[in-house]
């Protein structure tokens, strides 16, 4: 059985982990742990999109590190926010994920409590997709701007003009 163009990757059906079969995720994890798993997803996402073109390790863990920060992920939340790409339903995992207490005070301090807790949204979000419906959550990182091809824009630097309008 050959795999859909749309579900390779380098050659290969899946690039990520398959999931464990979980009915109804928010019965069996707390939002926290949705969070925990979706920070993962988040991240592997980050490095597939700068993995081309070839980079130093420098490079590729400044860029990354940029996307992955908190402040950086409530930017590309405000922008789903802003459109009507999210269902009811993913919009209210995020508001269950946005009231995740955690004791990353450092995090907090620099970018704010209510930053991090709608990046902790995102999340949780991506948490739960990754859980119940993989395809969807590769139409949600692709709106967010992550690719598997070569990425001549960094994704901080499209949300950073986006602010300036």
């Amino acid at each position: 059985v050959r795999a859909e163009s749309d579900e390779s990757y380098l050659g290969y059906e899946r690039w990520l982990p398959t999931a464990p079969k979980v009915e109804k995720p928010r019965t069996v994890f707390n939002a926290a742990t949705l969070a925990y798993i979706g920070d993962c997803i988040y991240e592997l996402y980050a490095r597939r999109h700068f993995l081309f073109p070839p980079l130093s390790i420098e490079e590729y863990n400044d860029q990354v590190t940029a996307v992955v920060r908190c402040e950086a992920q409530d930017a590309l939340l405000q922008e789903l926010l802003h459109s009507d790409f999210l269902s009811k339903d993913e919009r209210d995992v995020l508001r269950w994920g946005k009231n995740i207490s955690s004791a990353k005070t450092r995090t907090k301090k620099r970018a704010g409590v209510a930053v991090y807790n709608r990046a902790s949204s995102l999340e949780t979000l991506i948490g739960f997709l990754y859980l119940t419906n993989i395809n969807r959550l590769e139409k949600l990182m692709l709106k967010l701007g992550f690719s598997t091809g070569s990425s001549i824009q960094t994704i901080l630097e499209e949300t950073n003009s986006s602010k300036a309008i």
